[in-house]
């Protein structure tokens, strides 16, 4: 019986781990949501691994892969990468990261803020 993995992946900011959001996505447990051939692994892994496109609800999109090492989207530049779209996010605890894939390869990234009433209150998007 083959697992079914969503289309929606939703990352609840906490105090726990908003230190680690200044510039980095964390993606532990996660990386079966993306494709294996863009996860660049320490050994074993492609030694260039195919890049994902990540659109953003910024109006702006970048190019990356994953670092298998430290579970982070590899593009972290504060200019053009996840750093960049951190630090516009102004990420507060009780928000989620939301990674949407729109096909293969492509996906959306946005906020869900908790202080927006239309938030959802459940945990059930969450993997």
């Amino acid at each position: 019986m083959s697992q079914t993995i969503p289309a929606r992946l939703a990352i609840a900011v906490d105090s726990r781990n908003i230190w680690f959001l200044e510039r980095s996505i964390p993606l532990f447990g996660k990386l079966a949501f993306f494709p294996p051939d863009v996860v660049r692994r320490r050994l074993g892994g492609p030694v260039r691994p195919k890049k994902i496109t990540i659109e953003t609800d910024q109006d702006w999109s970048f190019e990356t892969d994953i670092d298998g090492g430290s579970m982070t989207f590899a593009n972290s530049s504060r200019n053009r990468g996840t750093g960049k779209w951190i630090a516009a996010a102004v990420l507060k605890p009780g928000d989620r990261i939301i990674i949407e894939k729109i096909e293969e390869y492509r996906y959306y990234l946005s906020k869900e803020s908790s202080s927006d009433p239309t938030y959802p209150k459940e945990e059930r998007l969450s993997v």
